[in-house]
């Protein structure tokens, strides 16, 4: 399949950039202080805020939709506004955070009283002799199988975190929403009680970085714990379900033709993330993984966009002219041969989703997506605009783009962050 990538670029030409005062800069960093927003610090999440205006101006009559649902912002922020609402996600551990936030945090405030009983007692537990007794029991033969016996935690740390688990379980009792609660604030503050950080990427902290930190794992658990308490009191009473659509958002699903309003979505950029490995801790944690090894199941469910996602031998399903002009020149240039494969998977994957979305949406509505653009050994992807060429392909047709940000690759090339927004082209 193949479409015009100078008429690709024509169309997208035709909006004026802003000056970079005016800029949005929109990250999850806005989110961190936000109540439930805040419960898990997800690297690659959405601006609550940037969404909310979104939700409020573009949602209609139908089902909110977002097929990279990452830590639940859009199915989050619809729910509190009353509207229906589905996502699709890859990583099991972050359909986990979703749905705690939205459905199990309801469930706590319709149960307020039992759940916060259980809660006092969780966070009296940790600090008793008892819970130094279970940290002490803890086995740690699964965790050194899973991960080669590499020192991802100190043992201490390590030995309450496992603590913490079993409470969590214990005091939660025969109520799923608590256990999941109390397991959500153990994952959220898992990297920062390891030797790990993550930034772009999950990576072992330098000598240099967090000198002056103090790992207790105790006190972040219960501050977490207090945090989530308050802020599920204090809850709105407006409530619409978020429904799990697919794990792989290139398979269709047919509960969805035909009645999505909205499809509001920041689809994983092209700038070779593993968004599976960034949160091996949690999932091994939780029990999503019983093994590091594991990972690389999970990485096959996630469309082409990081390097450990490219397969030998398993060529793109579909081609598009701006994209292959694109790949033949990292073929020319790139030493490592899986960057022209991933830059070709990428877009071959965005085509089948893209086609998906165009026959979820009603007549008249909107995908809205949130992309940037990348540079791999010299030479510039212009992620957006192939986009545009890969999005008329699959049946929708260019609205408006509208510039979010200014961003910079590593050797200091202007990039940006923009807004593209798409309508069915029937």
């Amino acid at each position: 399949m193949a479409g015009t990538f100078a008429g690709t670029l024509a169309q997208a030409s035709l909006f004026d950039l802003p000056d970079e005062k005016d800029a949005l800069g929109l990250t999850f960093r806005d989110s961190k202080a936000l109540p439930v927003h805040g419960w898990f610090p997800y690297v690659e999440g959405f601006s609550a805020q940037y969404i909310e205006g979104l939700v409020r101006s573009h949602a209609g009559h139908g089902i909110v939709f977002d097929p990279f649902g990452g830590s639940g912002t859009v199915n989050l922020i619809a729910s509190s506004l009353g509207y229906e609402s589905a996502f699709s996600e890859a990583n099991p551990f972050m359909r986990f955070v979703a749905e705690t936030k939205i459905t199990a945090r309801h469930v706590a405030r319709s149960n307020w009283a039992p759940f916060k009983k259980a809660l006092d007692r969780f966070a009296r537990w940790m600090s008793t002799a008892e819970f130094d007794a279970a940290a002490k029991r803890q086995d740690l033969g699964p965790y050194r199988a899973a991960f080669n016996d590499r020192d991802f935690f100190a043992e201490n740390d390590l030995r309450e975190l496992l603590a913490v688990r079993e409470g969590a379980h214990f005091f939660g009792g025969g109520n799923q929403a608590f256990r999941d609660l109390f397991m959500l604030a153990l994952a959220s503050v898992t990297v920062a009680c390891s030797n790990m950080t993550r930034r772009a990427d999950l990576r072992r902290r330098r000598p240099d970085e967090y000198l002056t930190r103090v790992v207790n794992v105790r006190a972040a658990v219960s501050k977490k714990l207090a945090d989530m308490s308050r802020d599920i009191f204090a809850e709105s009473t407006t409530f619409a379900p978020a429904r799990f659509a697919t794990a792989d958002a290139r398979v269709l699903c047919p509960e969805l033709v035909g009645k999505v309003s909205l499809i509001l979505t920041s689809p994983p950029y092209l700038n070779g993330t593993n968004y599976i490995r960034n949160t091996k801790l949690e999932l091994w944690l939780t029990g999503f993984i019983g093994a590091e090894r594991e990972l690389a199941a999970l990485n096959k469910v996630c469309m082409v966009c990081g390097i450990n996602n490219v397969v030998k031998g398993r060529p793109p399903q579909y081609n598009f002219s701006g994209v292959e002009i694109v790949a033949s020149r990292l073929d020319r240039v790139s030493t490592d041969l899986r960057i022209p494969a991933l830059v070709r998977g990428y877009f071959s994957d965005m085509f089948s989703l893209l086609r998906n979305c165009a026959s979820y949406l009603q007549p008249g509505a909107s995908l809205i997506l949130d992309i940037g653009d990348s540079k791999f050994y010299g030479v510039h992807v212009p992620t957006d605009d192939l986009l545009v060429e890969v999005a008329q392909q699959a049946g929708l047709r260019l609205i408006e783009t509208r510039l979010l940000a200014r961003r910079h690759s590593r050797d200091k090339t202007p990039l940006k962050q923009v807004e593209l927004t798409f309508s069915n082209a029937n």
